[in-house]
């Protein structure tokens, strides 16, 4: 019994942390009344308290949706689990079958009971800053292609998965081996396959622009097969641009709402994405999470075993056993999240040193970074342990400061 109360414990313990930074974080940024000086110059008195209200309604719908992952999961954990592995068992003798119903009707339960909060997010709090420009058939259609490609993929993958857990004891190798194919594919599919399912991807055809990003390319020495507009503003008002993509499925995507961007700064963004490639940030984080992915599913399989030896739970299948050790590690490796953040904010600092030195000058990506701080009305002044915590880039003023201090 110490085992569940602690399980327990770890699982509550990660919501209740993940709702203490956010609140802390709102009630910090509200309270600060000074625009950070090196972004006085863009950001006006009625931007920062504008962008401080989008985050309270943000965060508002982000604690509601924390405790209700919280409550869906200690539903099942306590009761859920054990019923539906019953409930599938009647069902079939397939254990491969057994297992997709077991995690289907999860995902369906969870779906259900989130949508509500997601559309609220979209409609309401988006709507009310200017951002959302999904129509409600853009909604509904994106759920469905969803629903299809999940099922397209994670069908196989959990059938791959029993098969593992069911031929031997440490299974953990082969898992690991099986994800991290996964995510290699992933990486080369997405821009070709599914990217295009959601959204409609033209090529540039400003030519002046073209010209520019290709010479920029060239002095970068890299490579991208094509350069294409996204029709982002089909779901938002918010700009960005990225690199996607390995091998021959690479390509540079700008959302075209960045388009009213001057070409410097679109250059300077694209530069930034550049660096990503040039110093090998994308294979390293690859590595990484590979490794990353490898010890936890290392770990989960030492708890698997465990509580295949002891019965804690009520369940006996492997499926719903694996379910249990996984939720239970993914809750402790939560807090090794500032780790892996860490990491990757030193990245955004080298991609933004690599796009000033490209173009020969910082001002071109400070000026693009003051313009989506100002039109995405990021928050200016977060919490510190809140940034080192969940910022995968570092804050605005960080990122500024440097730029100008190389």
């Amino acid at each position: 019994m110490s085992f569940y109360y602690l399980f327990l414990f770890v699982i509550i313990l990660e919501y209740l942390w993940d709702s203490v930074l956010n609140v802390w974080n709102v009630f910090y940024s509200t309270k600060v009344s000074k625009i950070p000086d090196i972004l006085s110059d863009k950001i006006s008195p009625e931007d920062f308290e504008k962008s401080k209200k989008y985050l309270k309604d943000t965060t508002r719908v982000k604690i509601i949706k924390i405790y209700i992952n919280l409550f869906i999961n200690l539903w099942f954990i306590i009761w859920g689990f054990p019923y539906f592995e019953k409930f599938v068992s009647n069902l079939t003798d397939s254990l491969i079958l057994q297992s997709l119903l077991f995690f289907g009707i999860y995902w369906i339960i969870h779906s259900l009971i989130t949508l509500p909060i997601k559309a609220y997010s979209i409609f309401v709090i988006e709507n009310k800053y200017g951002f959302n420009t999904m129509s409600g058939k853009t909604f509904v259609l994106d759920i469905i292609r969803n629903i299809i490609i999940t099922i397209i993929f994670f069908a196989p993958l959990i059938s791959l998965l029993i098969w593992f857990l069911n031929l031997e004891q440490n299974w953990w190798w082969k898992v690991s081996l099986a994800f991290i194919a996964f995510q290699l594919f992933i990486s080369w599919a997405y821009p070709i396959f599914f990217a295009p399912l959601f959204n409609k991807f033209t090529p540039l055809d400003d030519e002046n622009l073209r010209k520019k990003i290709n010479k920029l390319l060239e002095k970068a020495n890299f490579k991208v097969s094509k350069i294409f507009i996204m029709d982002a503003s089909k779901r938002t008002r918010k700009q960005d641009a990225y690199l996607t993509g390995i091998g021959k499925s690479r390509r540079l995507v700008l959302f075209d709402t960045i388009l009213n961007y001057s070409p410097e700064e679109i250059l300077a963004v694209i530069a930034h994405e550049l660096g990503h490639n040039v110093k090998k940030h994308i294979p390293k984080l690859l590595i990484s999470f590979s490794i990353f992915y490898t010890f936890m599913f290392y770990l989960t399989n030492l708890v698997y075993n465990f509580l295949q030896n002891n019965n804690i739970f009520g369940v006996n299948s492997v499926y719903a056993t694996f379910t249990y050790a996984f939720l239970f590690i993914a809750s402790i490796l939560y807090f090794a999240t500032p780790i892996i953040n860490y990491f990757q904010r030193k990245f955004e600092y080298d991609a933004d040193s690599f796009s000033a030195k490209l173009l020969g000058t910082p001002e071109h990506l400070i000026s693009a970074l003051k313009r989506l701080v100002k039109e995405n009305l990021l928050n200016v002044t977060p919490l510190p342990i809140y940034k080192i915590w969940y910022y995968s880039h570092p804050s605005p003023e960080e990122r500024l400061k440097k730029l100008r201090q190389d």
